[in-house]
C-alpha cells in the first residue's frame, strides 16, 4: 500500500489517511508506524503513533483500548520531545473532552497551546486554540480562543485550516443567537472551504449561509442560497443536506403562508432524514420534522 520505508514517512502516510477519515486504514498505518519506529529506536515517533492509535480507537468507539494505548504513549512521552509531547497532549485532551471532563481538558489544551507556541509548532498551536474554543466554559472565552486560532492560522500561512476555524466561530455565534455575526463568519468560512475543501464541505458552507439568512428573516436571500443547495444535494445524494435544506425552505414557505408548498418541503425533508437514518441516530431532528408536518396538516 506504500513504498516509503522510514517511520517518519509512514507517520505522514498514516496522517494523510486520517485526514481522509479512513479510520481503520489509519489505525493499521499508525500501528505499522509504531512497529517500525521501535525497530529504528525512534522514541518520538513511537509516542506520536501510539497517541494516534489511541485516537483511532476512540473514533472506533473502543475508548478502553484507546486509554490503554494512551497510557503507553504517556509512559514514553517527555517534554524534551516537542513533537511526541504535543501529539500526546492533543489526544489526552480529546479523551478528557469526550468523557465530559472539561476542566482537565481545558488545562491540557491550554498547556498544549503554550507548549506549541514556545516550540514553534504552529499548526498544532492552531489545533490547541480550536479545541480550547470548544471546551471553554463561557461564550466570551469560546470567541476569544476561536479568534486566537484564526489569528495563528493566518500568521503562519495555515490557510487550509481557516474554513473549519471560521465555521466553528460561526457556530458559537449561532448557538448564542447572534445571527449577524454568525453570517459574517459563515461567509468567511465559505471563502476558504471553496478554495481548499472537498465538495461536501463546500455544500454545507453554502447551506449555512442560506440557513442563517432564514434565521435573519431575509427570505429572498435565504431562498437564493437554499434552492441551489437543495439541487446540489440531490445530485450528490446527500440525504442529510437534502433534509436540512428542504426543512429550511419549508419554514420559509410556512412563514409566508404557503401551506401546501411548506408541507411538500417538510415531507421531502422527512423522507431524506429517514434515508439518512435520523429516525434512529438523531431523534431530536426526526421528532421535530414530524411535529412540523402535523402542525401544517392541522
Amino acid at each position: 500500500m506504500h513504498t516509503e520505508n522510514t517511520a517518519d514517512n509512514l507517520l505522514s502516510f498514516a496522517d494523510d489517511l486520517f485526514q481522509l477519515n479512513k479510520i481503520e486504514e489509519a489505525l493499521q498505518a499508525y500501528t505499522d508506524t509504531y512497529d517500525l519506529a521501535r525497530k529504528e529506536f525512534n522514541r518520538s515517533i513511537e509516542v506520536e503513533a501510539l497517541s494516534q492509535m489511541a485516537r483511532m480507537q476512540l473514533k472506533l468507539k473502543d475508548a478502553q483500548k484507546g486509554l490503554e494505548l494512551l497510557k503507553d504513549a504517556e509512559d514514553r512521552a517527555t517534554e524534551s520531545d516537542p513533537l511526541g509531547w504535543s501529539r500526546y497532549l492533543s489526544v489526552k485532551g480529546r479523551f478528557e473532552w469526550l468523557s465530559d471532563s472539561l476542566e482537565p481538558a481545558r488545562e491540557t489544551f491550554n498547556s498544549m497551546f503554550e507548549f506549541c507556541q514556545t516550540n514553534q509548532l504552529w499548526t498544532r498551536s492552531v489545533d490547541a486554540a480550536n479545541m480550547m474554543a470548544i471546551v471553554s466554559e463561557h461564550t466570551e472565552e469560546q470567541i476569544e480562543w476561536s479568534k486566537r486560532g484564526i489569528e495563528a492560522a493566518e500568521a503562519t500561512d495555515n490557510e487550509r485550516l481557516l474554513g473549519p476555524l471560521w465555521n466553528n466561530l460561526a457556530g458559537t455565534y449561532y448557538d448564542n443567537k447572534d445571527f449577524e455575526n454568525a453570517l459574517e463568519c459563515y461567509k468567511k468560512s465559505r471563502e476558504y472551504h471553496w478554495r481548499f475543501s472537498g465538495e461536501n464541505a463546500k455544500l454545507f458552507a453554502d447551506y449555512h449561509i442560506g440557513m442563517t439568512y432564514r434565521l435573519l428573516k431575509q427570505f429572498d436571500e435565504a431562498k437564493a442560497w437554499l434552492r441551489p443547495v437543495l439541487a446540489w444535494a440531490e445530485r450528490m445524494g446527500n440525504d442529510s443536506a437534502i433534509g436540512q435544506a428542504s426543512e429550511d425552505l419549508g419554514e420559509i414557505e410556512q412563514f409566508e403562508g404557503n401551506k401546501e408548498t411548506a408541507l411538500s418541503y417538510f415531507k421531502h425533508a422527512r423522507e431524506a432524514y429517514q434515508k439518512a437514518g435520523f429516525d434512529e441516530t438523531w431523534p431530536e431532528v426526526w421528532e421535530n420534522i414530524i411535529k412540523r408536518i402535523r402542525d401544517v396538516e392541522g
